[in-house]
């Protein structure tokens, strides 16, 4: 076997309630079902059955984080606050919009369970491994949560990788449409993990996520944000990652790449407006395992964040999960009406200057660049 994934059961039964996308319900919005659905998980885990991944791979269960792993990245008050909140019944996590029920402090800890099993997986198998999770963790600061997550399961990775494994250098990749400020938060002044965070420009969280925010301290450098802007598709998230993200991996050499797997830069997202197809998954995929594989022993965590198109996202994902897994890319069933798309397939000029920037923000701290 080349491949591990981690699933649950318990992660296909957790209900996020009642919402219009992700208002609550009442005067305009109408009675509807949450973003953060049930569907994006159970029929990603149902594709990967139907395409034979089940008998390619190891499927794993995983077990619950401790909270003393938890507490590596999150303070005790906010660890204590949402025990609290889920044994009140329910509650918000954080900024509003971030739905908890009885059972969500139990499932937070079993996704960041999951996450951990993946690294377990990696580091005992010497091959990928991705983590299928509900809740998303990438928005999580240190003292809360936020946009849908609960706790920060990629920095929980992070963490654990250097504190229990002794790694030095630890890269946490994260390509869904919103910015990874929890985990740019955590981070921001620790050398020892390299944080980069390819997002639609000032769309999630809008006040976070722009290039100059580099690091601070002895880790001035080492946060990198790209900057994507909506309707650039395939070609402006892999000629960053060609420009940006490969060269600095390169260059910053890391023992073990973590990747925040959110889809929802997808053609069809409700969430965002960046146009990337299945295809363009499987090439971030191919790129990234080909990292892991010079730097770092081939040691890569996959660990699912955002994707909220119940049909797209699992063919995002399973695009994704194939390449890291060497496997053969199913064929994308939207290809044909995706072709005939030119946002998909033509290199939109704004991107390339956008890139442009980024790197001549980041040059003083990477010569690659």
């Amino acid at each position: 076997m080349t491949l591990a994934v981690c699933w649950s059961q318990q992660f296909a039964i957790h209900d996020s309630g009642r919402a219009g996308l992700y208002l609550p319900v009442g005067g305009l919005i109408e009675d509807d079902v949450h973003v953060d659905s049930t569907a994006r998980i159970t029929r990603t885990r149902n594709l990967l059955r139907t395409t034979g991944i089940d008998d390619a791979a190891t499927i794993l269960e995983p077990r619950k984080a401790v909270v003393e792993e938890v507490l590596r990245v999150h303070s005790e008050e906010h660890v204590q606050r949402m025990q609290e909140v889920s044994e009140a019944g329910g509650g918000d996590a954080g900024g509003g919009y971030t739905p908890m029920d009885e059972h969500s402090y139990d499932l937070a800890l079993l996704s960041a369970g999951s996450a951990l099993t993946a690294l377990d997986a990696v580091v005992s198998g010497g091959h990928p491994a991705h983590a299928l999770l509900r809740r998303s963790g990438h928005h999580a600061w240190r003292e809360s949560g936020y946009g849908f997550c609960i706790f920060n399961n990629c920095a929980i990775v992070a963490r654990a990788a250097r504190d229990e494994l002794g790694l030095e250098r630890v890269a946490v990749v994260d390509i869904d449409a919103h910015h990874g400020n929890g985990t740019e938060a955590i981070f921001y002044d620790d050398p020892s993990v390299l944080t980069v965070s390819l997002h639609q420009d000032r769309s999630f969280p809008v006040e976070t996520g722009g290039v100059e925010s580099m690091g601070a301290g002895d880790a001035e450098g080492t946060n990198v944000n790209v900057n994507i802007p909506a309707g650039a598709g395939d070609p402006a998230y892999l000629d960053a990652f060609d420009r940006i993200v490969v060269p600095v991996l390169l260059e910053y050499s890391p023992q073990l790449v973590v990747v925040a797997c959110g889809v929802d830069a997808s053609l069809f997202d409700p969430m965002a407006r960046l146009g990337v197809t299945a295809a363009g998954f499987a090439g971030m995929a191919e790129r990234l395992l080909g990292v892991a594989r010079e730097v770092a022993d081939g040691r890569l965590v996959s660990v699912q964040e955002g994707g909220y198109s119940p049909v797209y996202s699992p063919l995002c994902w399973l695009a994704f999960i194939e390449t890291i897994g060497g496997l053969d890319v199913h064929e994308d069933p939207f290809e044909d009406f995706i072709a005939e798309q030119p946002t998909c397939r033509e290199l939109a000029p704004w991107h390339v200057e956008a890139n442009a920037s980024t790197r001549k923000h980041l040059g003083p701290y990477w010569p690659s660049l």
